[in-house]
Order: C-alpha cells, then sequence, then structure tokens
C-alpha cells in the first residue's frame, strides 16, 4: 500500500497494536483521507487493522472479525464529530455498510456479504 497518498496519516497509525502487521484495504484508507480533508482538523485513529489474536482479545467478534479484514476503522469522535461523521460517511460512495456507535468513537466498515458469508447482516447500524 502507498501510503504516501494519505498526506495527513502515517502506516503506522494503521497497524495492529498487538503485532504491528497492517493489512488496511484503500478504500477505508481513501474515505479516512477524504474526512480528514473535509473537516481540516486532525483525526485520531482508534484502532484500525488487528491480527486474529489481537482482535479475539479486545472484540466479541472473536479471531476473524471486521478489523481482521482490514475493511474497517474505529475513530475517535466527540457527540458533535460523530453525527458529522456518520452524515459524511452516508453521502460518501462507497458507503460504508456497518456503523457501530460508541461515546468516545465511531466505527466505520465496509464488509459485504462475500466476505466468507459471515457479514450478512450488511447494511447494519448498532451502538455498543
Amino acid at each position: 500500500m502507498d501510503y504516501s497518498k494519505y498526506k495527513n496519516f502515517s502506516e503506522k497509525e494503521f497497524n495492529c497494536s498487538h503485532c504491528g502487521k497492517n493489512k488496511m484495504q484503500e478504500v477505508v484508507l481513501d474515505f479516512i483521507q477524504a474526512w480528514r480533508d473535509h473537516i481540516g482538523e486532525s483525526v485520531k485513529i482508534n484502532s484500525g487493522y488487528r491480527c486474529g489474536e489481537h482482535n479475539n482479545a479486545v472484540s466479541s467478534t472473536g479471531t476473524d472479525g471486521p478489523h481482521t479484514s482490514g475493511l474497517a476503522i474505529d475513530i475517535s469522535t466527540t457527540p458533535q464529530l460523530q453525527y458529522k461523521l456518520i452524515d459524511f460517511a452516508l453521502h460518501y460512495e462507497p458507503k460504508p455498510t456497518g456503523i457501530g456507535i460508541a461515546k468516545t468513537f465511531t466505527h466505520l466498515d465496509w464488509l459485504t456479504v462475500d466476505i466468507d458469508q459471515k457479514y450478512v447482516v450488511r447494511p447494519n447500524v448498532w451502538k455498543y
């Protein structure tokens, strides 16, 4: 992946905090750069890629959750920024297929039904 086109982010920001691997997909990185360009202020990534072991330790989705696909991201948000982020995401193409709403972050993913037939409930929105 050529991270040089993502001028406001470094590859390290998306690495698994457990093993350092990074399998982020371009659709996610294109979105996060577009979001950063749109708001004109820094964006904190809470979680990008996660290896299966790390995901199993921090998520109920186990060893093959959304973050292990490289198609998911958790973005730090305030309540006001969260509304703006979701509005932006719903007008972005391609639209995310999963939106998770938490108090301090927003999860977005671009999973589709054809990924191991695990994510058949897409599109989907949930609250943590």
